[in-house]
């Protein structure tokens, strides 16, 4: 699994609906446009099929449907980031666009919030700042890992 970045860490910040989510530049092996994606019969709708990259068979999972956000479709700005989650398993995750490389500052970085109620946040590396916007960063590694997200 690649290694959590320190705090000031380079990352890549992407776009569903309006909230910003960022996943550490480690995890991230390319960026893909959206592209035709095998159905795989039975599969949990989280996971769309299957994509070729460079002779190799890369499952795509949907981040809106893992999150729990509804479905958008696809536009012009629909990616699909190529991932290494650890254990030599690569995948890929579909998004609704992709800003930038960023840093943002251990100063900038906060642990996710505690709600003091049933709330998965094991995901979160932590919530981070882009001036008056929140950025919510992920774990690529245990966002996989969670019993619900795994394929």
């Amino acid at each position: 699994m690649p290694d959590a970045p320190a705090p000031g860490g380079p990352f890549v910040t992407l776009g569903l609906d309006g909230d910003i989510f960022a996943i550490p530049v480690s995890a991230v092996l390319e960026i893909l446009d959206s592209r035709r994606i095998t159905r795989l019969p039975e599969a949990p709708a989280r996971v769309l099929g299957l994509i070729d990259v460079r002779g190799r068979n890369v499952p795509v999972m949907d981040l809106r449907a893992c999150l729990g956000m509804p479905d958008a479709g696809t536009t012009e700005h629909t990616r699909i980031l190529v991932l290494d989650i650890g254990g030599g398993r690569v995948v890929g995750l579909m998004v609704d666009r992709v800003f930038e490389v960023t840093a943002l500052g251990g100063g900038d970085i906060a642990p996710p919030p505690d709600l003091g109620a049933p709330w998965r946040s094991d995901h979160l590396l932590g919530v981070g700042r882009q001036g008056e916007d929140f950025v919510l960063l992920l774990d690529v590694g245990r966002l996989f890992a969670a019993g619900e997200l795994s394929f």
